[in-house]
């Protein structure tokens, strides 16, 4: 046997520089995995962040945040489909406000218009039970004051002009025809008068009752201007009770007046042709808000005592409103238009049924 030996210096020289390459080359890489790892992750994570941020703020009602796209990967992708779904929400959430809004504004004008047919229909049954009561109490008084007035012109006959009762009864004959005069005009609101509807031309009516009124002291100071319609188709009423609903509403509107300023009186066909309209207005002071509710009430009054019964608008109102038509106010510190519509041909060519039976608004 032969034994040969050699130094071991140098080969656990070299076994200890391929260890210290090999853990430098190890360490190296470990800090580069580390690094990229932690940029990767930090550009997976910021993204995401923002995502979650935007879907509290989302949660918080606030739409109109968005998330900032800044790569073309997957995760730019989903912040793109994100910023997407927050615009269709917002879209979806105006349209859903609008719609919301449309609803309320339906809902407030549906509203408005069942309070004013209810407070229409009050109307009409309180205008039906004072127009009964008017009718019972008109027929009750009626024939006493007859007979008041028959004796009492008899026992005025017999007296001579010197006679100091002769101014009493004079007194008393007075007083009983102005009684009269308000039974008749609780008959007519109650619709206990004959009435004979017929065809009847407006402009014809409205001119009779103007030329009429206007050989009258009150209106001396009155300017009236005539806007006569052309072509109106004649309506069905009785001409007596038209001509009773013009002369109330001009004696009204002169009074309104103190009996000096313009009148305006016109008749037009209404846009569709079915109905008939006369408006007089007038440049009085206007009808107060607090009354306005009021003046188509029987025995209403605002004039001085002796100077009106109360009963003229509250017979407009009724003639107007058995012909089918409405009686529409508009007033204001310049003035009252009252709009008088009714129905061509009359309520039967109409449906059969009377329109609403007031209509009062402010100008």
């Amino acid at each position: 046997m032969i034994g040969l030996g050699v130094r071991e210096d140098p080969y656990l020289a070299l076994r200890t520089r391929v260890m210290l390459t090999f853990i430098v080359v190890a360490a190296i890489g470990v800090i580069i995995v580390f690094g990229l790892t932690y940029v990767i992750a930090r550009a997976m994570i910021r993204p995401l962040a923002a995502m979650a941020v935007a879907t509290r703020k989302i949660a918080a009602g606030d739409l109109h945040h968005t998330v900032p796209v800044t790569s073309g990967d997957e995760i730019g992708t989903l912040a793109e489909s994100f910023n997407s779904m927050m615009a269709s929400l917002r879209v979806a959430r105006d349209e859903l406000e609008e719609w919301t809004r449309t609803l309320e504004d339906k809902v407030s004008e549906r509203t408005a218009e069942l309070v004013s047919m209810q407070s229409k229909m009050a109307e009409a049954d309180k205008m039906v039970s004072l127009g009964r009561m008017a009718a019972g109490v008109a027929h009750e008084i009626n024939n006493p004051m007859g007979g008041i007035l028959t004796f009492a012109s008899l026992g005025l006959q017999d007296l001579p002009e010197d006679h100091p009762q002769r101014r009493n009864f004079e007194i008393i004959i007075k007083q009983t025809m102005r009684c009269r005069a308000i039974v008749k005009g609780l008959l007519e609101f109650s619709h206990q008068t004959e009435s004979k509807p017929a065809p009847t031309d407006v402009n014809d009516v409205v001119d009779r009752t103007l030329m009429l009124l206007q050989q009258q002291a009150s209106f001396q100071n009155v300017r009236t201007t005539r806007l006569s319609g052309e072509n109106l188709s004649p309506i069905v009423i009785d001409p007596g009770h038209l001509q009773q609903v013009v002369l109330n509403l001009v004696v009204n509107a002169v009074d309104a007046m103190e009996e000096k300023g313009e009148l305006t009186v016109a008749t037009e066909l209404s846009p569709g042709g079915r109905e008939v309209r006369i408006r007089i207005r007038d440049t009085g002071k206007g009808i107060p808000k607090d009354i306005l509710p009021m003046i188509f009430e029987p025995f209403f009054t605002t004039k001085e005592v002796g100077k009106g019964t109360g009963l003229g608008l509250a017979i407009v109102h009724g003639i107007v409103t058995r012909a089918g038509g409405k009686v529409a106010v508009d007033t204001s510190s310049r003035g009252t238009t009252f709009t008088v519509t009714l129905p061509v041909g009359g309520p039967e060519q109409q449906g059969g049924t009377a329109g609403p039976p007031l209509d009062v608004g402010l100008g």
